[in-house]
């Protein structure tokens, strides 16, 4: 185990947290932060409503995420030579889809962020070429 060290910040300004987001300030034994995202931009803004109705039809939603294999020994030797990390301060637009902004110490951070960008056009965008 890693000696913990303290974090000593300043300041911290973020102007948005969104979707499963997480800001977390001190420590933390696990930050799991999950979105599904589901996007349809149209030429013209006309949407029925039920367009996300059931993103089971979508494969991206269910699909297993492989994990990599670490089939290597790794072996690490950490020296603290001060006990605390100084920051004058963190200026952040957006912490968003499952990412983290965290200060402190934590033993585990899963982040999983599935987006479905959906792009219809009525005319053919590629005639403009």
């Amino acid at each position: 185990m890693i000696p913990s060290r303290a974090s000593l910040v300043n300041w911290i300004r973020v102007a948005s947290v969104d979707l499963a987001a997480t800001v977390q300030i001190g420590d933390s034994n696990q930050v799991t932060p999950e979105s599904q995202v589901f996007a349809v931009q149209r030429e013209l803004p006309i949407f029925k409503g039920d367009e996300a109705k059931d993103l089971s039809e979508f494969p991206i939603y269910s699909q297993e995420i492989p994990l990599p294999v670490i089939t290597e020994c790794v072996e690490q030797i950490t020296i603290q030579e001060n006990p605390v990390i100084k920051v004058g301060g963190v200026d952040i637009i957006g912490v968003a889809a499952s990412s983290v902004l965290h200060v402190g110490s934590t033993q585990f951070i899963r982040s999983e962020a599935r987006v479905k960008n959906i792009r219809e056009f009525f005319s053919d965008p590629e005639e403009d070429k």
